[in-house]
């Protein structure tokens, strides 16, 4: 199955989750659920399929803590922050709709977002089910969680 969302189908959809969610002051996800730290740092012992997709900007995932292992890199946190500039913004939803289509294996697989602090990994669990992903958590903490608990990290270039 491909991703059936074009440019403006994209940019709708993000702009609708964020404006809807955000911008209202609706801070609350109830059908997006949440996964502990504690319960990911076990899947990942087990070897499960799933895929994490870390929505922070490129420089935090390489900075820092680094990132936790086998994360994706989807900056969506800098994308839904170019929503001021019309051109950033397209050029960030074609990044984005690339990013998606690698991604596609893993439509009907666990897929697990993280940002830093677990509230905007939320908006994207959301924006990732739009896009048509059918199991789609949030690390609840974030990766700061992840981090304060002491859970293995990895500085490495990109995925």
């Amino acid at each position: 199955m491909e991703v059936r969302l074009n440019r403006r189908g994209m940019l709708f959809k993000i702009a609708r989750v964020v404006t809807s969610k955000l911008i209202k002051g609706e801070y609350s996800f109830p059908h997006v659920a949440e996964i502990s730290a504690e319960e990911l740092f076990e899947k990942m012992q087990t070897g499960q399929a799933y895929l994490l997709i870390d929505t922070r900007s490129r420089e935090e995932y390489r900075s820092g803590f680094g990132h936790l292992p086998d994360a994706k890199s989807l900056p969506l946190m800098e994308i839904v922050g170019s929503l001021g500039s019309a051109q950033k913004f397209k050029a960030r939803v074609k990044e984005l709709e690339q990013q998606f289509r690698e991604v596609e294996d893993f439509r009907d697989k666990e897929v697990v977002t993280i940002c830093p602090g677990g509230g905007f990994s939320l908006v994207a669990a959301e924006i990732m089910a739009e896009a048509g992903f059918k199991d789609v958590k949030s690390l609840a903490g974030g990766a700061d969680g992840w981090f304060k608990k002491g859970y293995p990290t990895t500085k490495e270039t990109e995925a």
